[in-house]
């Protein structure tokens, strides 16, 4: 009986021993979470680092002429905008993605380019969440200032610009006319 009593110590000793080991430890709450991990989520070639959600209720993504995605997708998580902007720098452009403007501060944006499509990233620091917006678009392949009939009539003078108070326009979708809005 001494024997049994002494083994079944003997094990439950080297169970705590073994649970107060490697198995149990607390995790630091204030720690920033690895950003060099990444998964691919909606866009296939945009590599989102691993501590950010998608919020599907907040996105929106579809397929385009082309047959890729296009949309927006919404994304949150508990990092800094500083160091999720870097890593999706990092990331995007070893993606083939090349950087062609950004603006950091409270909400920070970036645009990229990987023929046939543009990216813009649109970053928000939150109180406790970081939200970051992914826009993917086709590429446009008609000089938009050749549509709009005031910039048509200005476009040969130099500094030269549509007065203000001119009145918008818009082609519609069933004709092939131009109709003013009345404001």
């Amino acid at each position: 009986m001494k024997v049994h009593t002494l083994l079944a110590g003997l094990a439950a000793a080297l169970m705590l021993t073994g649970c107060a080991g490697e198995g149990f430890k607390l995790k630091n709450p204030f720690a920033q979470p690895s950003l060099t991990e990444s998964y691919v989520s909606q866009f296939r070639d945009v590599p989102i680092p691993a501590p950010m959600k998608s919020m599907t209720n907040e996105s929106y993504v579809t397929i385009g002429h082309d047959g890729g995605k296009i949309g927006l997708e919404s994304f949150e998580g508990r990092v800094t905008v500083e160091s999720l902007a870097n890593i999706m720098m990092q990331n995007m452009a070893r993606s083939g993605w090349q950087l062609r403007g950004s603006s950091a501060g409270m909400r920070s944006i970036q645009l990229y380019q990987k023929e046939p499509h543009y990216a813009v990233i649109f970053y928000n620091d939150g109180a406790i969440y970081s939200d970051m917006d992914i826009w993917v678009v086709n590429n446009v392949g008609v000089d938009i200032m050749t549509l709009v009939p005031e910039a048509r009539n200005t476009m040969g003078g130099l500094g030269t610009s549509v007065p203000f108070n001119t009145p918008s326009s818009y082609s519609s979708p069933a004709s092939d006319q131009v109709t003013s809005l009345p404001y």
